[in-house]
């Protein structure tokens, strides 16, 4: 079982409530201070936030990459590499 409280967040733009789990953490100092200065505004939970979900989506693909390997017979060329990294940079990125 985790140790992280849940906390309901309401909207105040209609009914929406999302489940928010509230965790510590420890950091070096450093990487704390860069953290901070990186967050600005939106702060530090914000951007341990988006950081984390990127990773999530980084290792999705990796795990996916892998298993398109495994079931094609081989590692990729660098063809292939160079056309995925250029559906994956249209894909994410906003606003296309």
């Amino acid at each position: 079982m985790s140790n992280a409280r849940l906390d309901r967040v309401g909207h105040t733009s209609g009914a929406t409530i999302l489940r928010v789990a509230k965790i510590s953490i420890s950091l070096d100092d450093a990487l704390y201070q860069r953290i901070r200065r990186a967050a600005g505004k939106d702060g530090v939970s914000s951007w341990i936030a988006d950081a984390a979900a990127a990773r999530l989506r980084k290792d999705i693909l990796h795990e996916v990459a892998d298993e398109i390997a495994e079931a094609t017979g081989g590692p990729f060329t660098e063809q292939e590499k160079e056309e995925a990294r250029k559906w994956l940079l249209w894909y994410s990125t906003p606003e296309r």
